[in-house]
């Protein structure tokens, strides 16, 4: 049995030693979760045009290696 000590300032909620492939997850605070998939290049342009903000941003259409779907967001080349 594991007793609390008062010593013992280990954080439990550690971040996993490896880092999610960013073209296919998102940060979200102490989390990943995985970006909107889009099943056609059309459907993720039709989305990246109705908000300006995020193209002005530079944001671009890809398809995703991980998951072959299509995501919005910036990717480095």
């Amino acid at each position: 049995m594991m007793s609390k000590r008062k010593g013992d300032h280990r954080y439990h909620n550690k971040v996993p030693p490896f880092t999610p492939d960013p073209e296919h997850y998102t940060r979200k605070q102490h989390t990943w979760k995985a970006k909107v998939a889009y099943e056609t290049e059309d459907a993720a342009g039709e989305f990246l045009n109705q908000r300006a903000e995020l193209k002005a941003m530079g944001y671009g259409v890809y398809q995703c290696k991980t998951c072959q779907k299509w995501h919005v967001g910036r990717v480095k080349s």
